[in-house]
């Protein structure tokens, strides 16, 4: 190889390994500023105060807190998020505004906790939610999704008052006080007296007071399949139909056959209030009496139910009192 070729090599060889020493550098540098940049993001985070005063749009309803109060619960979403530092990340309706794509009914019930948390104290701890039964799902579902189930994990559905009145009934019945009292004919007979709400989940606690009951003789309280086509005033035996009857009889009616339970006899009378529960989740009939006295019915799951009542003695009357849900 002539001096020329090897001159040639030696540039060559010299270019490249400068080429990859810039290259290195330019890397180095980039990564540099990429860091330097991450730097300001993360000071400018830090440029924030509690007192800042936080826009949301919760599924189209507007709220207005502070930062310390979205910020109070250590480790959850709402304090990651608006620590200061992914604001800018976070996505926004047409007037910059946060917008958060949460049912606003339930966002409402955890905002009212840490309104209530920021003033609690020891004695005063932040009262949990009430949330009605057939919510709870859909709010430990948002709860769990904000990280905040160790604080507001601990929710128990209310009891929320449910209107009810009697509708639907045989021949014979009367309805009065828009449907709240049903009285049988001057004629005894079997008649029977339906009421207007379908239940199909949580628990439904109906009160109902035996306001005139011939003789204590016979009236048949339960809940009876919605679906259910009457045939006939003998409601009691109708396929779908739950209940007892309360006075002298001891019967207990279970998909619209007849047992007999002697402990039930003699245990209920005029002027009492009884009560029935349904719960519809674990597939339970119940009847809590004055006397303390429950007893119990096993019923299908995945139903649809309605109060049913047949009335029998002369004049029989009956009143829904309350109906209370979880």
């Amino acid at each position: 190889m002539c001096l020329l070729e090897k001159f040639d090599d030696l540039t060559k060889r010299f270019k490249a390994e400068f080429e990859e020493i810039i290259e290195g550098e330019r890397a180095k540098l980039k990564a540099e500023m990429e860091a330097f940049e991450a730097e300001k993001e993360m000071m400018k985070a830090l440029d924030v105060s509690d007192d800042d005063i936080i826009f949301l749009n919760v599924g189209g309803q507007k709220y207005t807190t502070t930062r310390s109060t979205l910020c109070q619960v250590e480790g959850s979403l709402l304090a990651a998020m608006f620590s200061g530092r992914w604001e800018s990340k976070l996505k926004r309706d047409q007037d910059g505004v946060v917008f958060f794509d949460f049912n606003p009914h339930y966002f409402g019930y955890v905002m009212d906790y840490l309104r209530a948390k920021r003033i609690a104290t020891l004695e005063n701890p932040a009262p949990l939610p009430k949330v009605p039964g057939d919510q709870m799902k859909n709010f430990n579902n948002l709860v769990e999704y904000l990280d905040l189930k160790d604080e507001l994990g601990r929710t128990e559905p209310t009891e929320v008052m449910t209107g009810e009145k009697f509708s639907s009934r045989s021949s014979g019945v009367n309805l009065q006080e828009d449907g709240k009292v049903a009285v049988n004919d001057s004629a005894i007979g079997l008649r029977y007296v339906l009421g207007e709400n379908v239940y199909h989940q949580g628990i439904v606690r109906h009160k109902l007071k035996l306001e005139s009951f011939e003789n204590n003789y016979w009236i048949m309280v339960g809940m009876v399949k919605a679906d259910v086509v009457p045939k006939g005033n003998g409601s009691c035996r109708w396929p779908g139909s739950n209940g007892w009857s309360l006075g002298e009889n001891g019967q207990v009616y279970t998909n619209g056959a007849v047992t007999y339970n002697e402990s039930l006899k003699k245990l209920s009378k005029q002027g009492d209030t009884v009560e029935l529960v349904l719960d519809c989740n674990t597939g339970k009939l119940s009847l809590h009496l004055p006397t303390g006295q429950q007893f119990h019915i096993n019923i299908p799951k995945s139903q649809t139910w309605r109060l049913h009542v047949n009335l029998y003695g002369a004049n029989d009357r009956i009143r829904i009192m309350e109906v209370l849900q979880t």
